[in-house]
């Protein structure tokens, strides 16, 4: 087996590029999305959300992707 202790660690910075670089081959685009508490409630009003995770961020980013995903639909 190869001892992967001696190789040098990725910088923060090759991290992000490596991820950069994956999201753009894949068509995906990575945004900061500021949103009104109206706005989370209508995620969970819609079912999108549930609303005991409305604090959790990730929860509700996914709950945003379902709901753009519900109402745009890729065009084949």
């Amino acid at each position: 087996m190869t001892e992967v202790g001696h190789l040098p660690r990725l910088s923060p910075g090759a991290q992000r590029m490596r991820r950069y670089r994956r999201r753009s081959q894949a068509g995906q685009h990575c945004i900061m999305v500021t949103l009104h508490d109206y706005q989370v409630w209508g995620l969970v009003a819609f079912g999108f959300l549930d609303k005991d995770h409305r604090q959790n961020r990730e929860a509700v980013a996914d709950a945003l992707r379902a709901y753009l995903s519900d109402a745009m639909p890729p065009i084949e």
